[in-house]
């Protein structure tokens, strides 16, 4: 279901948006990453960021509600299937 711009939710829409050229990059390289691959090195670039934002910024991440399997299908799906 589709609730933010084409996405199921805004943090959905965020990764993709600010992590989506690097995700097709790394599976255009390696077909075999899943979404829990996506998520770890999304996590791996931001986490840094966030253990250094106050305790008050923190509680508006809501890293719970990203769709990962989501961000993975579309990016495979434009990589291996719209590319061609």
């Amino acid at each position: 279901m589709a609730d933010y711009n084409g996405w199921t939710n805004r943090n959905t829409w965020l990764i993709n948006l600010w992590f989506g050229e690097i995700i097709r990059e790394e599976i255009e390289q390696d077909a075999s990453i899943t979404a829990d691959n996506i998520a770890d090195m999304v996590w791996d670039c931001i986490q840094l960021e966030v253990e250094l934002s106050s305790l008050m910024l923190r509680d508006f991440f809501d890293f719970e509600g990203i769709n990962w399997e989501e961000i993975w299908q579309t990016i495979c799906h434009d990589v291996f299937y719209e590319d061609k």
